[in-house]
């Protein structure tokens, strides 16, 4: 990729992470071993409840506070209770697993702190979203190809930013994404 591609996709990257400063966070989900963040006001649906912003992540991440890590993507595969016996059996869906545990804690621990106050990002697709009491999520995108991770407006129609394998990838065949003609 070329330096102007990696700036371009910074540049997107910026841009379309400007949009959720000032949204509270609030709400977390997951479908299999993808994490879900909701910003904004929360509205009901179908199946549950949006925000006016979803992330959608699919690749390695993290949420740092003034503590160290508080959670992030390995957590998922690890049970909730820390001495726990190794069960060949054990499954992250069925059972309480570490990330949901410490995810659920912390969101209810500081949930009316945890707006958007600062967004960053590098060449490759990563960001950090700084949020209230200097908490951090921070997504790194670790591979070549396939989704890395994506923001979007629920329900809206409007086109999502999609980050495949390190760079900006096109929401539809008109080459649109939420930074060039979706917002």
């Amino acid at each position: 990729m070329s330096q102007n591609a990696t700036s371009l996709t910074r540049q997107q990257v910026l841009t379309s992470l400007s949009q959720i400063i000032g949204l509270p966070l609030t709400a977390a989900g997951r479908a299999a071993d993808m994490r879900t963040f909701q910003f904004g006001t929360l509205r009901a649906v179908a199946r549950g409840s949006i925000g006016d912003f979803a992330l959608h992540v699919q690749c390695p991440w993290r949420i740092e506070g003034p503590d160290g890590i508080v959670t992030g993507r390995m957590d998922l595969w690890e049970p909730a209770e820390e001495d726990s016996p190794f069960d060949e059996d054990w499954d992250y869906e069925k059972s309480p697993n570490l990330q949901d545990t410490r995810l659920e804690r912390w969101l209810a621990e500081h949930e009316s702190a945890l707006v958007v106050e600062t967004i960053d990002a590098d060449e490759f697709g990563g960001a950090s979203i700084g949020l209230g009491q200097d908490f951090v999520l921070r997504i790194f995108p670790a591979g070549t190809r396939g989704e890395d991770w994506r923001l979007f407006r629920p329900k809206s129609g409007l086109p999502h930013l999609i980050i495949s394998g390190g760079a900006v990838e096109s929401d539809d065949d008109e080459g649109r994404n939420i930074t060039n003609g979706g917002s």
